[in-house]
């Protein structure tokens, strides 16, 4: 349940539903370089978003969090791929670290849209790609070039599904945790 001053807030921007890695999956992806010109994402922030929801009222997103806990399925763990700058290396916007999609990956994400359609929540009607975002670029940045010494660790680790609110602050995006659920 959401603690009695996350539930004072009136609506909140940018909620999102994401996997938590555990601390050794954090640990070696902030110890991946990252070009120069990107602000690596903190590393307690760094998280596999699941779905964006946007702003949610208090009564909305006590029985979204209350609900998680029903949807929660135990992860395995997730093959890293490989590191990519999306939408692409002409005009890089993120530096990711892309997983493989597996059927437990499948599975999540059907469970979480499937609540997101009871609770009359919008749908993010784009495919899942699971990846942990590592690093932002700035507006207008172009041709990224991506260290030649990036290795991944062969494997990530999830401990919890986590209702996410999102702030934005002048030195990037700050994330609280609402509600989790562990799937380790």
């Amino acid at each position: 349940m959401l603690d009695h001053d996350t539930r004072a807030t009136e609506g909140w921007q940018r909620c999102f539903i994401a996997l938590a890695p555990d601390a050794a999956t954090r640990d070696a992806l902030a110890a991946v370089p990252v070009p120069s010109d990107a602000r690596r994402v903190p590393h307690e922030q760094l998280h596999l978003t699941v779905t964006f929801i946007g702003a949610l009222q208090a009564d909305v997103a006590e029985a979204l969090a209350a609900a998680l806990h029903a949807r929660a399925v135990p992860l395995g763990l997730a093959a890293f791929e490989r590191i990519e700058c999306w939408p692409g290396v002409a005009h890089p916007r993120l530096l990711v670290a892309t997983l493989a999609m597996s059927d437990d990956f499948v599975a999540l994400d059907w469970r979480v849209r499937s609540l997101m359609i009871e609770l009359g929540l919008p749908v993010d009607t784009r495919a899942f790609r699971p990846h942990i975002t590592l690093a932002r670029f700035a507006r207008g940045t172009r041709a990224a070039t991506i260290p030649a010494d990036t290795r991944l660790p062969p494997f990530a680790r999830f401990e919890s599904l986590v209702l996410y609110s999102s702030t934005l602050a002048r030195q990037g995006a700050r994330y609280q945790a609402l509600a989790s659920v562990a799937v380790g």
